[in-house]
């Protein structure tokens, strides 16, 4: 798939929405199958969008990151508390989307990550998940704290990572098998 700064801008458009959609549905299956996982405010011990948000940005780069922040957005409007204001909502999506983006640019800048994701091993593959989840748990709780929706900073930190984590962990884990299965069946055929 080419980068997706060389598709058209209605392409990245499709793509973004696309992205945002299975987002805010990935939300909601989460919501319905982990709800006992929940711990706080937007904490969860797992959180099975944290995947699809590096997996997003991971591939797409900005068109995932802005999927992500529709989707984070649709969430907060349509399923947020009633007294969240718009500032609240529109900063939250933006961090939902800018924290795997951040995370992205760190990982090719600090830990050699290719942009093109050739040469990815499971070492690398656990590298960007560390740094991915303690980038998005941080951004989001001091976001919390500021905004009163979090008391205690470190340990709601610490469950939204190894959350996000798990939730990623999971999605990357799946995401591969399937590449594999599809490759292997395409080889089956040939």
């Amino acid at each position: 798939m080419p980068s997706s700064d060389k598709l058209s801008i209605e392409t990245q458009a499709l793509i973004a929405l696309v992205c945002g959609i299975a987002y805010f549905y990935a939300f909601q299956l989460n919501t319905f199958f982990f709800e006992w996982s929940a711990f706080a405010h937007g904490v969860n011990w797992l959180y099975i969008p944290s995947g699809l948000r590096l997996l997003f940005v991971l591939v797409l780069a900005q068109t995932g990151a802005l999927g992500i922040m529709l989707g984070t957005a649709a969430i907060n409007y349509t399923l947020g508390a009633p007294d969240n204001s718009h500032t609240f909502n529109l900063l939250t999506a933006l961090i939902s989307g800018g924290s795997p983006y951040l995370a992205r640019f760190m990982a090719i800048h600090f830990l050699q990550l290719n942009t093109q994701l050739d040469g990815l091993t499971a070492k690398s593959f656990f590298k960007i998940s560390v740094l991915f989840a303690l980038t998005s748990a941080l951004l989001h709780q001091v976001w919390y704290l500021w905004n009163g929706k979090t008391d205690d900073l470190i340990t709601n930190t610490l469950v939204m990572a190894v959350g996000d984590w798990f939730g990623t962990v999971l999605v990357l884990a799946s995401a591969s098998l399937t590449i594999h299965a599809v490759k292997s069946f395409g080889q089956m055929k040939h």
